[in-house]
């Protein structure tokens, strides 16, 4: 008898824990590291390469801090209070999700045009792997896909203590939250810095942002063309979000 109430007690706790970590905020250091994305560039020459690594390499990394509001109803993902004020975009890169309509809306300018995704969710292709790590201290696998547009890996590190299919930019879909990312190689990399757990965590109210409304196809046909003027210009894609 005192086994069982024993295993109902630990249930109750498991359940309560869980049920604690499915909203709250999370902080992320957005990085960019300057010098890995010009030596990856394939549009720029040998001499081209050689003097933007010169000019870039006092100043390798783009640092922001990033917010990832969230609770079982969706999440909202934009530039933290403490960054705005520092921004010279007047309108920042944003991903707003709908958990319960299944609908997304993504914001990013692009060579100064606003773009918007207002579609249903996406996932990616993941491919869980073995591997483990601690993120800001909590116990994260890693997962793993691939971006055939822009020919890249993408690594995620997810954590099932905060049972969320959630995380960073535009990324979701792993049994638990995002804490960390590594883009191409490490030219990006998002980081977990600050976890704060609420369960009565309300979404922010959305600002209205005027611009042209894409389903996600057709994004990332304008998208694709961007990137393909940017090549036949000999020009890296500046502006798009990795």
């Amino acid at each position: 008898m005192k086994k069982l109430l024993l295993a109902i007690l630990c249930l109750t706790v498991v359940r309560v824990s869980a049920q604690q970590n499915l909203a709250g905020t999370i902080t992320y250091e957005y990085q960019y590291d300057w010098l890995k994305s010009i030596e990856r560039d394939r549009f720029m020459t040998k001499e081209e390469k050689e003097r933007a690594l010169q000019t870039w390499k006092n100043d390798q990394n783009w640092k922001t801090k990033m917010l990832l509001t969230f609770n079982t109803l969706g999440s909202h993902y934009e530039k933290s209070p403490e960054e705005r004020g520092s921004s010279w975009q007047k309108t920042d890169f944003s991903v707003s999700r709908d958990l319960v309509n299944n609908k997304v809306l993504e914001t990013q300018m692009i060579g100064g045009k606003v773009y918007m995704v207002d579609d249903s969710l996406y996932n990616y292709e993941w491919k869980i792997k073995s591997e483990i790590k601690e993120v800001a201290g909590y116990l994260c696998m890693l997962a793993t896909t691939y971006d055939s547009q822009r020919n890249y890996t993408i690594e995620a590190w997810f954590t099932t203590d905060i049972p969320v299919s959630l995380g960073p930019e535009d990324f979701m879909g792993l049994p638990g939250m995002i804490l960390e990312m590594n883009i191409d190689g490490g030219v990006v990399n998002i980081a977990a810095v600050s976890i704060k757990l609420n369960p009565e965590q309300a979404l922010p109210k959305q600002s209205k942002v005027k611009g042209k409304r894409y389903l996600r196809a057709d994004y990332q046909k304008a998208k694709l063309k961007y990137i393909k003027d940017a090549e036949e210009a000999r020009q890296m894609p500046w502006g798009l979000r990795y």
